[in-house]
C-alpha cells in the first residue's frame, strides 16, 4: 500500500472549497492534486486541512476539510524517487511523467477546449486540431498521440465521486441531515444518505477501503 498525505495551501483549500458540478471540475482539481502531491512539501505534521492519496486495492485521493471530506478515484500511477524520497505520477499506459509543464497543458485543455459550450460548438474531431495549438503555443513537445490519450483517459474514467458534510447551514430534520453521505455529484444523480452521528477521516477512508469489512445500513 501507498499512502501520501500533504498539507493543503490556501489557494488549494480554497478551490476544493468550491462545489463539485461538472467533470470538467473534478479534471481540474485532479490535477491540481497532482502539483501538490509532486511539488508539496512533505510533512511528518498535518494541519486541518490536507490531501491523502491511497493506492492500494483501491486507487482514491481524499480530501479532508473542516466539515467535510470527499474522493475520488485516480487514474493514474505513483513512483517513488530511492534518493530524495519524492513521488513521481505517470500514465501506466502511455509511461508518461506528469511534470508540471505537461499538468499545464492538460489544465489549459480542459479550461478552453473541454468547456461545455465548446463541446456543443464543436465536434470530436477538432478536438485535436485545438489541442495541437494549444500545444504549439504553450511550447510543449510531447508527442501529440500521447497527450490525446491522456486525455481520453480523462474523460472516460469513471470519478466514483462521494463526499460526508456535516452541514450546519442546511440541515432539514431527515430531509437533509446534519451528517450525510452525497453519492455522485451531477445535480440530477446525486442523493443523500442520512447518518446518526458525524465521521471522521479515518472511517470515512475505512468506508471505502475494499480490504477492511463493509459497512451496513441498518433497516
Amino acid at each position: 500500500m501507498k499512502e501520501i498525505k500533504v498539507n493543503m495551501t490556501n489557494k488549494f483549500k480554497l478551490l476544493c472549497e468550491e462545489p463539485i458540478r461538472t467533470k470538467n471540475d473534478i479534471l481540474y482539481l485532479l490535477l491540481e492534486s497532482i502539483l501538490l502531491l509532486t511539488y508539496g512539501e512533505k510533512v511528518n505534521t498535518l494541519q486541518e486541512n490536507y490531501l491523502i492519496l491511497r493506492i492500494d486495492k483501491m486507487k482514491r485521493l481524499f480530501f479532508v476539510l473542516n466539515n467535510k471530506i470527499f474522493s475520488f478515484y485516480f487514474p493514474f500511477s505513483v513512483i517513488e524517487d530511492p534518493v530524495d524520497r519524492s513521488f513521481k505520477v505517470f500514465d501506466q499506459n502511455t509511461r508518461l511523467m506528469l511534470e508540471a509543464k505537461d499538468l499545464l497543458l492538460l489544465k489549459t485543455i480542459i479550461s478552453n477546449v473541454f468547456d461545455e459550450e465548446k463541446q456543443q460548438a464543436i465536434g470530436i474531431q477538432d478536438f485535436e486540431s485545438e489541442i495541437l495549438i494549444l500545444m504549439k503555443e504553450l511550447e510543449i513537445d510531447e508527442n501529440q498521440d500521447i497527450v490525446w490519450n491522456i486525455i481520453k483517459k480523462l474523460l472516460k474514467f469513471e470519478v466514483g465521486y462521494l463526499r460526508y458534510d456535516y452541514d450546519e447551514k442546511n440541515a432539514n430534520g431527515e430531509l437533509h441531515p446534519l451528517n450525510h453521505l452525497d453519492i455522485n455529484y451531477l445535480s440530477n444523480t446525486t442523493f443523500k444518505i442520512g447518518l446518526d452521528k458525524s465521521l471522521d477521516n479515518n472511517e470515512f477512508v475505512d468506508l471505502l477501503d475494499l480490504n477492511t469489512n463493509c459497512y451496513f445500513i441498518k433497516r
